[in-house]
């Protein structure tokens, strides 16, 4: 996570520096959709599931938004890999599958240059798993910076829900379902706690909404 140094860089960010670089990772953002408009709105997605859950785990503001930004360009090493993979309408093949796992440690070499740490790293290991068992550097347990345990989350989660060429979306009870149980494994138990309690609290206000709706209506 965030250490000192990278919180101040942050709290800079809120100031003068954070429309222009809000533009450039929206902007990079929009491109990796605009090479696979499959991905459409992935990312925006993943970037709420994300802040939602690091808001849930009571981080600092500077660290939410950190996680929020990084949300939002995830997958922008997507940009260097073959559309013939990215398109691939069928399961991919070990090389494909080698290709596509690329995609983590190019988009961090792609951040470099922006010098934004923090965002840079999430970006790296959102792939990693909790039992070291991911890529792409095989990082285990809290050894995995926190944002990029959070991302893992919403993303698999995102991508559980939405469908694409080669499956079809899973209900959302089924992808928690998932969650819960490769808790310990896949995820941090912690970030999945964290992910269920966000969960459950949208859930009892949008049950509170519709009440109100209702209670409205009949007036």
């Amino acid at each position: 996570m965030a250490g000192d140094g990278e919180l101040d860089q942050l709290r800079q960010v809120f100031g003068q520096r954070m429309k222009p670089l809000l533009d450039m990772i929206t902007s990079l953002a929009y491109a990796v959709e605009a090479k696979d408009p499959h991905t459409k709105g992935h990312s925006q997605a993943v970037s709420r599931w994300a802040a939602q859950i690091a808001m849930q785990m009571r981080l600092s503001e500077a660290e939410i938004e950190e996680i929020r930004l990084a949300g939002l360009v995830h997958d922008i090493g997507k940009i260097h890999v073959p559309e013939s993979v990215l398109f691939k309408p069928t399961l991919l093949t070990a090389e494909e599958f080698e290709l596509m796992k690329s995609h983590a440690a190019w988009g961090a070499k792609i951040l470099e240059p922006m010098n934004v740490t923090g965002i840079e790293r999430i970006v790296r290991h959102h792939h990693e798993r909790y039992d070291g068992k991911g890529y792409p550097d095989g990082l285990a347990g809290d050894k995995i910076p926190l944002g990029a345990r959070i991302m893992a989350v919403a993303e698999c989660f995102d991508n559980m829900v939405c469908a694409v060429p080669y499956k079809i979306a899973r209900t959302c009870e089924d992808a928690l379902g998932e969650l819960r149980r490769c808790r310990g494994t896949q995820f941090d138990p912690m970030v999945v706690d964290a992910f269920l309690r966000s969960i459950e609290s949208l859930s009892r206000q949008r049950g509170s909404d519709s009440e109100r709706k209702s209670a409205n209506a009949e007036r």
